[in-house]
């Protein structure tokens, strides 16, 4: 999959493009750029990033995108442009993601691309940075010596500093890896695609041991930003014209354990925020999640968006356990019902492995019920790939590949078929949409999202964009819902 820019019809884009689907979860690829370079080129306070022209490519999740953001912000308070074209660009710079190979695989092949480009134009700067580069920054320097810079998760928020230490002539490559967990980035507004839609990092770091992933070796141990720091930035945030942010953690649920504080107390802290319209948080663990915050949503459910994303990866007990969630089926179950009924109308978003090790057919057909029995609105659906440094890479991968397959494609329809009834049943509503622009496949219709996250699609022109606005369902396909404006 390669990153294209946004079509000439989408009125000023700036920040994180995303390919055609939706990028809750790792996986994503996109550029980072703005409509108008020359909007910050020419600053002289920083003369060596200044008009360094850049095209910065993310690989995973959302968190992934809000670092790049961060990054991106930092770079365009010294003067840095922003380009679609990676040809046009003076620094090209990977932000990576480690948790499945395919995406490594991705960032591998940029940069034996890179490796020919770089032969004809030894100017060109290449930087790399996020997961990878904390995980692996030795061998990449190894194996890519012509790489200029690499940047582990923990010194994002020093990567201008570091950059010019590279202009300023650093042995390179420059390796900065620190195991100090951080959530610093100042006061910098992030470059992003939509002005009226944002992350914020309220967490980095992950206390869980799920034996299948990398995510606590790569950003290390949990750590929660103050209250009164996030509260700053979400008010930065909506004065620079921002209606919905996402609260961003790898166990959101978790936030503020570490400062005597909860998420449900932060959610009640931004909710009277002028102008913020939204407020969206993930990704939620079963384990963690308590009835306060379903509460607590309810009650601030004028802002508060009932959507939740809880992973459920499996459903077979066995496989939960080598897995080591910290819960049974039941458990994940109960926490649902308990959400349901305490923030009425809440909707789900769930994740799913398949081909985990030992995982037996009766494992999947547990995993299949289960699935067919919460009729999440949406999932991701994984095949289980080996990730080198976690435990379960000690267990066997003894799910043939075909099998893998089978699964993948079973739960894949299965979810088609549910998000496709679940959107029929949404024919005659009416639904308060956020627009979020034009959709990129045809300039006459608008894009925007429910309450719940659904997607809809109807007639109208660009300056509605950030408004909410009624719009009536008149049709749906599995993906999406149609309607017109009220």
């Amino acid at each position: 999959m390669s990153a294209q820019p946004l079509p000439a019809a989408n009125p000023a884009p700036r920040g994180v493009e995303t390919p055609d689907h939706d990028p809750d979860l790792c996986g994503t690829e996109g550029s980072i750029y703005l409509a108008d370079p020359q909007a910050l080129a020419g600053r002289a306070s920083h003369p060596l990033i200044a008009g360094t022209r850049v095209h910065l490519l993310t690989f995973g999740c959302q968190m992934n995108v809000y670092d790049s953001e961060m990054v991106a912000g930092l770079l365009g308070e010294r003067g840095a442009a922003f380009v679609a074209d990676p040809a046009q660009a003076d620094l090209i710079l990977l932000n990576t993601c480690s948790v499945r190979a395919h995406a490594e695989d991705r960032v591998h092949g940029r940069l034996g691309a890179l490796k020919v480009r770089k032969r004809h134009e030894p100017g060109l700067l290449v930087a790399v940075m996020g997961c990878m580069a904390q995980k692996e920054g030795e061998h990449i320097a190894a194996r890519y010596p012509f790489v200029d810079l690499i940047v582990g998760t923990r010194q994002l928020h020093q990567f201008a500093q570091l950059l010019e230490r590279v202009r300023e002539g650093a042995p390179t490559p420059l390796l900065a890896i620190d195991e100090t967990p951080s959530v610093q980035f100042g006061e910098t507004v992030a470059r992003r695609e939509s002005p009226h839609q944002a992350f914020i990092a309220v967490t980095r770091g992950c206390n869980k041991r799920c034996t299948y992933c990398v995510v606590p070796y790569t950003r290390g141990p949990e750590v929660s930003r103050p209250v009164d720091e996030v509260v700053a930035e979400a008010g930065r945030l909506a004065a620079d014209g921002v209606k919905e942010i996402t609260l961003l953690g790898q166990t959101i649920d978790t936030y503020g354990y570490d400062l005597g504080t909860n998420l449900w107390t932060l959610l009640e802290r931004l909710h009277p925020i002028a102008g913020l319209e939204r407020i969206r948080f993930i990704t939620s663990h079963p384990e963690e999640c308590r009835d306060e915050l379903w509460r607590a949503m309810h009650a601030l459910g004028d802002k508060v968006m009932p959507f939740v994303h809880m992973p459920a990866q499996s459903g077979s007990d066995a496989v939960l356990r080598r897995m080591a969630r910290g819960y049974t089926k039941a458990r994940y179950l109960e926490v649902i019902a308990s959400a349901r009924k305490l923030c009425p109308g809440i909707e789900l978003a769930s994740d799913w492995i398949v081909g985990f090790s030992g995982e037996s057919d009766a494992d999947f057909e547990a995993s299949f019920e289960l699935m067919a029995e919460l009729k999440p609105q949406m999932s991701y659906i994984f095949k289980y790939s080996v990730r080198e440094g976690t435990p379960a890479q000690r267990l066997p991968d003894d799910v043939p590949e075909e099998a893998k397959k089978i699964r993948h494609r079973r739960l894949l329809d299965l979810q088609e078929e549910i998000s496709l009834e679940q959107n029929r049943a949404s024919v005659g509503r009416v639904e308060q949409v956020l627009v979020e622009g034009l959709s990129k496949n045809d300039p006459t219709r608008l894009t925007g999202r429910t309450r719940t996250r659904r997607l809809v699609h109807f007639p109208g022109t660009a300056d509605l964009a950030g408004s909410l606005v009624d719009v009536k369902i008149v049709s749906a396909t599995g993906l999406s819902l149609l309607g017109e404006r009220c």
